[in-house]
């Protein structure tokens, strides 16, 4: 049999070319689109809780957040590991469940078991949030601002420029989920309260709040005709630069 096949190609050496041209140009042209990972994604079904706590040291941390979210989690079912990591001013969980799990139901029962977590964290501690959707594989780069000593630009200067520059910039690469900021100072505006003074005037730490909630909001009003034109009419209560 293989004589014969042999012999068959020996005799039609042109529809042999052609056949063999046909299958190279078919190669070069699929090749480039098979799914092939140098690295094969092993990691099990798992899903982050991540916690940001600044000014926590790594020892509060550990009893103040990590903790809490570990003692709710190991009631979840199907779960075969839960283990953290607890830094300076930030906390890591992370639930492993067995395989062949469905991570859409894994992540359904940790969020709902977060519920319970919040109410066992103090108030101003921090928010436990679960990670996004990806892999042990799926943090593929880390990165630093830094700024040179004599450019002004300070840590919250730094993370202002990341959250609003530079993490923009990075979002619409492709194959990019989620970029996640971690240090700097976030900017805020920090209204302290006299407690002599608001005695004297009667006032209360609630009606500062109510005070400013009202204050920093925008309300619109109606139209105002200037000849074939109509004028917005609106109140600015929020802070700007000019």
């Amino acid at each position: 049999m293989f004589n014969r096949v042999v012999d068959w190609a020996v005799q039609n050496r042109l529809l042999v070319l052609i056949a063999l041209a046909v299958l190279i140009a078919t190669a070069a042209f699929q090749i480039p689109k098979l799914n092939l990972d140098a690295f094969p994604d092993v990691t099990n079904v798992q899903v982050a809780v991540n916690t940001e706590a600044p000014g926590l040291a790594a020892e509060e941390v550990e009893q103040l957040i990590t903790y809490p979210i570990e003692a709710v989690m190991y009631a979840l079912p199907d779960v075969e590991e839960v283990r953290s990591i607890s830094k300076t001013g930030l906390s890591g969980v992370t639930v492993v469940f067995k395989e062949g799990t469905d991570i859409y139901f894994a992540r359904q029962l940790v969020f709902e078991r977060l519920q319970a977590a919040r109410e066992l964290i103090p108030d101003g501690v921090g928010v436990p949030e679960m990670g996004p959707n990806t892999s042990g594989l799926g943090q593929v780069y880390q990165y630093l601002l830094i700024a040179d000593p004599d450019s002004g630009y300070d840590a919250m200067e730094l993370r202002s420029l990341h959250d609003w520059l530079v993490k923009l910039l990075l979002i619409p690469a492709e194959g990019v989920t989620e970029i996640l900021s971690f240090g700097g100072e976030v900017r805020q505006y920090q209204v302290n309260l006299n407690p002599a003074r608001m005695l004297s005037y009667d006032l209360s730490q609630n009606d500062v709040m109510e005070a400013l909630e009202n204050n920093n909001s925008n309300v619109g009003g109606w139209y105002m005709g200037r000849g074939q034109e109509q004028l917005v009419i609106r109140g600015m209560g929020w802070l700007g630069n000019g």
